[in-house]
């Protein structure tokens, strides 16, 4: 009996040093060491946060509208517990089927140049990376919007990264003082990519910092939604980007059918945008406050100009010859990086401009998109009575963004070459709290992709949760191998046949367009010169 007590502190003594080693080992391991400096992240049971990273120097004062500089190296261990704040943009609100998972954002700054980084926890290293940008008409948004926290695809085995890149006038004011400036430097003859540069500059922070993390930097894949996609296949064209990454994803998508802007006409818009805002010369502008800035440089929001024509985002990525040598809606011009690509749609995007409500508005619309095929169209559609008319509405619109998104991989496999596999979305979101259906709307996959299903006042079902796991699951295998097959569905490459893959309710390789007919009728638009798009 006089030897227990003894042996129980002993124990406990020894099993009060194991904790503490371990306590010590688990923060030890949220201190890593970058090029900069040290940051401190956040632990988790799975998966650990580092958040607010900054990529590169604050733009601001003399440095708005130029390149992203490295950031300088700092002393001591940097906090990154929370997100930084997002590029300068109006302030986000909830809007049709966008409530706050899709559009809540931390604050707002032009200081805002900050990725976010997720790691299984103990990642053993060499592990895929996925580099999420996201969207929001190249106007809006952040990598800390909740839709798109990578925890859940980290812990299936990969580093998560998303980030912040200059928006609006902000990252897209292109202007001939700019252009002269940038020659005069001796970098490029070119102005108003500094939000593409952003993304560029985030790749090689990554390439350069990843592997403290656990993350493979010759395992990068990029990814994006939206203006995001948009981002994602310019950096396919890009030559500043070369080499940072080896397979790309673009949701909604490839065949989206904006069209970046000549560098002049982008040039044309600064001077008036200075004009508006009293600025008569560029340091002028660089002095403006932001919110003036902001004021000077806003439009209406992005229409067509009829309600079927193509969309042009003013203050957005312009083909300068340098940063961007091409546009990238057109799949014949020369790629800089023909990785595999991952690209569709979903179901019920057609809708994102609104839709005509009964008969007489449908011919109309059939008519000015169409033209001189307007007729074969309308036979090809139902359209006796309004209910007819609006159906059809729905079915052209997706059918028009297939056939366009087909159409785009068929001739870029042709001109150099990339893979390209293509798919349509079709589970619908939950409705909105206010009981409204909105469908597989525009955005509406991204919570699978990423899985995040706990969107307050939405009800997600096991239905839900089991087409997030096939999407994660699809896109896991792509980030790991560049091909989305999975062992139980495989997938091939877009060929001769115009096929996509069934995600969500529908599973499978099924045709792109709803009849063989009516695909062969937008493909003879699109040779007679046609603009097919999403809109």
């Amino acid at each position: 009996m006089t030897t227990s007590r003894p042996r129980r502190l002993v124990a406990a003594a020894l099993l009060g040093a194991a904790a503490a080693q371990a306590q010590a080992q688990a923060q030890a391991q949220s201190i890593v060491a970058l090029d900069a400096g040290h940051i401190r992240g956040v632990d988790g049971a799975q998966v650990d946060r580092f958040l607010g990273i900054p990529y590169a120097q604050a733009p601001v004062g003399a440095l708005r509208w130029r390149d992203p500089l490295p950031v300088p190296k700092w002393d001591g261990v940097r906090d990154a517990a929370r997100p930084g704040a997002a590029c300068y943009q109006a302030q986000p609100a909830s809007f049709g089927p966008y409530t706050g998972e899709f559009v809540d954002v931390p604050a707002i700054s032009e200081d805002c140049l900050y990725l976010n980084v997720w790691r299984p926890r103990g990642a053993p290293g060499k592990l895929p990376v996925y580099v999420y940008i996201h969207g929001g008409a190249f106007n809006s948004g952040a990598g800390n919007v909740p839709v798109y926290d990578g925890a859940a695809l980290a812990a299936r085995g990969m580093v998560v990264v998303t980030i912040n890149y200059r928006l609006g006038v902000f990252g897209f004011l292109a202007h001939p003082d700019l252009t002269h400036e940038s020659a005069a430097a001796g970098a490029r003859r070119s102005s108003g990519n500094y939000g593409l540069l952003d993304q560029v500059a985030a790749l090689r922070w990554v390439r350069a910092n990843i592997a403290a993390f656990g993350g493979d930097p010759d395992g990068v894949v990029i990814g994006g939604q939206s203006a995001g996609a948009v981002s994602v296949n310019h950096l396919l064209m890009t030559p500043l980007a070369r080499g940072l990454f080896r397979a790309a994803v673009a949701e909604s998508g490839a065949g989206i059918g904006i069209e970046a802007l000549p560098l002049a006409a982008a040039e044309r818009l600064g001077q008036d945008i200075g004009r508006q805002g009293g600025a008569a010369s560029l340091a002028q502008l660089r002095a403006m406050p932001a919110a003036a800035l902001a004021k000077a440089a806003a439009r209406a929001p992005p229409r067509p100009a009829s309600r079927f024509a193509i969309v042009e985002l003013p203050l957005s990525p312009n083909v300068d010859g340098a940063v961007l040598p091409a546009d990238a809606s057109d799949p014949t011009q020369p790629v800089a990086s023909p990785v595999p690509l991952l690209t569709g749609f979903n179901s019920d995007e057609y809708g994102l401009f609104g839709a005509p409500s009964n008969r007489a508005e449908f011919i109309k619309l059939v008519n000015e998109r169409y033209g001189d095929f307007a007729a074969q169209f309308l036979a090809l559609y139902p359209h006796a009575t309004d209910a007819e008319a609006r159906a059809s509405t729905a079915l052209i619109g997706r059918d028009r963004s297939l056939a366009s998104l087909v159409l785009w991989a068929e001739r870029r496999t042709e001109s150099s070459g990339q893979e390209v596999f293509t798919y349509l979305f079709d589970h619908p979101y939950p409705t909105t709290p206010d009981g409204k259906t909105h469908g597989a709307f525009h955005t509406a996959e991204v919570p699978y992709v990423m899985g995040v299903l706990d969107a307050p006042g939405r009800s997600f079902d096991a239905r839900d949760h089991a087409v997030s796991e096939a999407m994660q699951a699809h896109w896991t295998a792509f980030i790991r191998t560049g091909n989305p097959a999975i062992a139980s569905q495989a997938w091939a490459p877009a060929g001769d046949q115009p096929v996509v893959m069934g995600l969500g309710d529908t599973l499978g390789p099924r045709a792109a367009v709803s009849t063989p007919q009516r695909m062969a009728a937008f493909r003879a638009f699109a040779a007679k010169g046609g603009k097919l798009s999403l809109f």
